[in-house]
């Protein structure tokens, strides 16, 4: 089995490269970086060390690497693909679309009959959808047939934290990760991989995909920006300080409140996750820094994102949000200069105000931006 993964950074190597290539697939990576794309040519393998109690290293082979830029080896590895994966960030997903569209013509024409499955492993919701959305040409009906009839765009939900932990590495194209994974994949629109190792196949996975964006993304971020503010490095430093270990709790609570009327999730099993997630936080051997969590504030604390969902659910079912909408305020406290959205998002308060910034950004009613703005000048 062949699988091109694009994206060959931390969570392609240490997640999903990692978990193909013990499922029996020859994973190509595609990658923008060439010096990353020729060491990965050169050692042809590279290990995972699993960060946790107890540590181990894995060594991942079979792998080789091809230049985005080189189109003609991309496209030869395209058409004889199985699978097709991306972790290049949500932001990319649309322009990854284009750039595949005429990759995929090409299979279309050279092996059209081979059933194939494309999957995004973003974290963002229904990613695969987006990607979907920017493959189809509007005027051709031809190819966006092939697409409904030969391909699959099952959505995911993707769940390992790959820090650039500072481990000894034997390769530099050595990746630590945590200790835990899980990866949900929707089983109704799967069109030929369906025994990944390792892999949960959902038929419903929008809890799956609600509970991990809310949960873990959204209390993950409101730790970068309520530690930021307060001047810690890295995530379990973060989660020592009483005060924010708090506000975590309290952005599980509301979080599993909506998800459980929404979903009729058990509270109890919810409640068991949002535990498992805060000793995750405290692990000290991920070393994960509070820069890398909180970085590209502005596509953050977007309207579908991590933070605000939580909150517009919450809202909906009218139940309590105060701590989703602290961890909102911090957000637009994140001021990292070497971060080009943090400087854009400084820039958008300093011209329109914190509550017209909170419109624009996260699309948040009068109401909300205000409560918003307020908790945003206590933290000031």
């Amino acid at each position: 089995m062949e699988a091109v993964h694009f994206g060959a950074g931390n969570i392609g190597r240490g997640f999903i490269g990692y978990l193909l290539t013990k499922s029996g697939y020859h994973v190509t990576f595609a990658d923008i970086s060439a010096p990353l794309v020729e060491d990965l040519n050169q050692f042809g393998r590279y290990h995972v060390e699993t960060l946790g109690s107890v540590r181990k290293q894995e060594e991942i082979s079979g792998i080789c690497a091809i230049r985005t830029d080189d189109v003609e080896t991309l496209e030869r590895s395209v058409i004889r693909a199985d699978l097709i994966t991306l972790s290049i960030g949500a932001n990319h997903l649309e322009q990854a679309g284009k750039a595949l569209r005429p990759l995929l013509m090409a299979r279309k024409e050279k092996n059209g009959a081979a059933r194939l499955d494309i999957i995004a492993c973003e974290n963002a919701l229904c990613a695969t959808d987006i990607l979907c959305k920017a493959l189809k040409e509007p005027e051709d009906d031809e190819f966006n047939a092939y697409l409904s009839e030969t391909v699959g765009f099952p959505n995911c939900a993707v769940d390992r934290i790959v820090p650039n932990a500072a481990v000894q590495k034997e390769l530099p194209v050595d990746v630590a990760a945590e200790d835990f994974f899980e990866w949900d994949i929707e089983s109704g629109k799967v069109r030929r991989n369906r025994e990944i190792a390792n892999v949960n196949y959902v038929e419903n996975l929008a809890p799956y995909l609600e509970r991990k964006l809310f949960m873990l993304n959204g209390a993950h971020a409101a730790v970068a920006y309520l530690g930021c503010r307060r001047g810690y490095r890295f995530v379990h430093e973060a989660m020592l300080d009483q005060s924010i270990l708090k506000e975590v709790h309290g952005f599980h609570r509301e979080a599993l409140a909506a998800l459980s009327k929404k979903h009729g999730l058990s509270v109890e099993e919810l409640t068991k996750y949002a535990d498992q997630l805060v000793r995750r936080f405290q692990n000290s051997y991920l070393q994960d820094e509070l820069c890398r969590v909180g970085r590209d504030p502005i596509r953050k604390l977007s309207n579908r994102e991590r933070l605000v969902s939580p909150l517009l659910l919450c809202e909906k079912y009218r139940l309590p949000d105060n701590s989703i909408l602290k961890a909102i305020a911090a957000g637009y406290t994140f001021d990292r200069k070497e971060d080009a959205a943090s400087v854009e998002m400084q820039k958008c308060i300093s011209n329109l105000g914190i509550e017209g910034a909170v419109h624009k950004i996260s699309g948040l009613d009068e109401k909300l931006a205000e409560r918003v703005a307020k908790l945003y000048l206590l933290l000031q």
